[in-house]
């Protein structure tokens, strides 16, 4: 207001001015003497000429103070845009002091607050115009004051900002920790006037803090334990592995981390059911407990895994999934081992049970043919011719010898499945045994069966058990005379080759159906085709128990109606 009268002053004075300038220029001239004319002209002239200048000089003036009005006007608009900017940056200011989210305060160098934002308020619990005027003190707690004091003494004669942890003591609530910073506030004279203040609640940094730590600490334990953990988010990303868990798979804990069952490529089939199972788990909470396999460097390794859900959901977001591992490969194999064993029980008894029948069968026919030939030779040998005589005695040693055979074989049977046969290896002639051998074979004189005997040996001494080879050999020429038909001819064949000695019987009688071939080798199983041919079903499987200890081999080709061959190899020297 006080500029716009000067300006209107001034500019009057100028128009002013002007007129003078045209009144100077219309004075009039009157007509006098020469003489006179020429001195009042000399002298006006110059009073003129005075004139003139000492306008000239105001007009100057008048213009030189136009153009600093002009620039005070140009300064004064500058400080008014100044000024603008000023008010708004005091007002960005105070926005960010009042909602910045965290607590700032003022006090003076005694920590009597003065100013304080609407973070602070929230903070401290008490509303802004009674935290005005109280000590900053009484929002600490009472472990707190004395460290607080220094610090207030710390900041007035150090002048830096200081930085510390406090508890605070917000209004009718819990203490908690906050981090707290503040920096001095200096006059002209670099003197403390007072103290700005920036306190932030770090409630859930130290809980993050003491989180992390519960999970280095419980890292390193499993790390040192062999427990096989992991936690599973509800997106499937495993989000901790143990290094034992981590070992199945044959990678780094910290390549499973953060990754899906498919991105660590497991079979397709496994993450289905895995995933399927693991999100019934986070919905129903309910455990489940199932088992997998995986190819691992020994084979197939067998795993029992149990999905359980987070029992504190607070700790990670959504719902969680720990799953443990238990490697049952052993037990698995022990559990076969052990249902095995008991099949083979089983089987035993039933072995046992039917051994008990089949021998009180077969023996009670023999028996009866020595009670009734014991009986005639006692009642009737004085009537008897010799021959007669000779006969029934010949069938007393027949069914004798049946007996004893068939109790040979079980005491055999016995010692194998205890473990206690055993081979009590010799020197022989091999070629003269089975000379000898063919010798003592007994022959049903009716069916005039005859054996060929064929030796291409080289050298026919071999290292071998009598007892376990002439069992071998006589029960397969007394099967090959057996299953014979009248009239028929059994070739057997002596070879050596490679350092093995090779016994070849081959008879042409009725044959081994082709169904029964898998079977010739189990205890008391006797062909289909066999009709009403004596025997238990005890020779072969015998037999072949004979050939392995001495660590050779037996083989068997049959057709029925033409004959079966069969073939023993065994080395020559038998080695432990």
């Amino acid at each position: 207001m006080i500029e716009d009268i000067f300006d209107t002053q001034l500019e009057a004075a100028i128009q002013k001015l002007e007129q003078l300038w045209e009144k100077t220029e219309q004075l009039p001239s009157k007509s006098k003497p020469a003489w006179r004319i020429f001195a009042e002209a000399t002298s006006s002239q110059t009073e003129k000429l005075l004139l003139r200048e000492s306008l000239d000089e105001l007009s100057n003036t008048l213009h030189e103070l136009q153009c600093a009005l002009e620039e005070m006007h140009s300064k004064n608009e500058e400080l008014a845009i100044n000024q603008m900017l000023l008010e708004s940056e005091r007002q960005r200011y105070q926005e960010l002091f009042d909602f910045t989210p965290h607590a700032y305060l003022v006090t003076d160098v005694d920590g009597v607050i003065s100013e304080a934002n609407q973070a602070a308020e929230k903070l401290l619990s008490v509303r802004f115009d009674r935290l005005i005027g109280k000590p900053l003190i009484v929002f600490l707690s009472d472990t707190e004051r004395r460290n607080f004091r220094n610090y207030l003494i710390l900041l007035e004669s150090s002048k830096t900002t200081q930085e510390w942890e406090l508890e605070i003591q917000p209004r009718n609530k819990q203490p908690l920790p906050a981090a707290c910073i503040a920096v001095p506030i200096l006059d002209s004279y670099g003197n403390v006037v007072g103290l700005r203040w920036q306190i932030q609640d770090i409630s859930q940094r130290k809980q993050a803090e003491q989180i992390e730590k519960e999970w280095r600490m419980l890292d390193r334990i499993l790390s040192a334990s062999p427990a096989k953990i992991c936690l599973i988010d509800e997106t499937g990303k495993y989000l901790y592995a143990s290094p034992a868990a981590a070992k199945i798979f044959g990678l780094a804990a910290t390549e499973i981390v953060g990754k899906t069952g498919y991105d660590l490529g497991f079979p397709p089939q496994i993450v289905e059911k895995f995933d399927t199972q693991r999100q019934t788990v986070a919905s129903t909470k309910v455990t489940i407990t199932d088992e997998f396999s995986l190819y691992g460097i020994n084979g197939i390794e067998d795993y029992e895994y149990t999905l359980s859900p987070l029992a504190d959901d607070s700790i990670i977001n959504g719902d969680a999934v720990v799953v443990t591992f238990r490697d049952i490969t052993k037990h698995k194999q022990i559990t076969t081992e052990i249902n095995k064993a008991l099949c083979k029980q089983r089987q035993l008894h039933q072995m046992k049970a039917r051994l008990i029948s089949i021998v009180s069968q077969e023996i009670r026919t023999p028996l009866a043919n020595i009670f009734a030939s014991a009986e005639i030779l006692t009642n009737y040998s004085q009537e008897w011719s010799q021959e007669r005589k000779t006969q029934q005695l010949q069938n007393l040693q027949a069914s004798v010898k049946y007996i004893h055979q068939l109790f040979n074989d079980l005491i055999l049977i016995s010692e194998a499945e205890a473990g206690k046969l055993q081979i009590s290896a010799s020197i022989l002639d091999v070629e003269q045994f089975c000379q000898k051998l063919i010798s003592q074979t007994p022959f049903d004189e009716e069916k005039r069966t005859k054996i060929n005997f064929y030796a291409k040996c080289e050298h026919t001494n071999a290292c071998l058990d009598r007892k376990l080879l002439r069992y071998i050999l006589a029960n397969l020429l007394s099967n090959a005379i057996r299953y014979s038909p009248e009239g028929g001819e059994i070739q057997f064949d002596l070879m050596t080759k490679d350092k093995q000695i090779i016994f070849c019987i081959k008879d042409s009688g009725i044959g081994i159906p082709g169904e029964d071939r898998a079977h010739i080798f189990e205890w008391f199983y006797r062909g289909s085709n066999i009709g009403n041919v004596e025997g238990i079903g005890l020779g072969l499987s015998v037999v072949k128990q004979c050939v392995e200890l001495h660590k050779g081999n037996i083989t068997i080709e049959s057709e029925v109606g033409v004959g079966t061959t069969v073939t023993v190899t065994l080395p020559m020297y038998y080695a432990r």
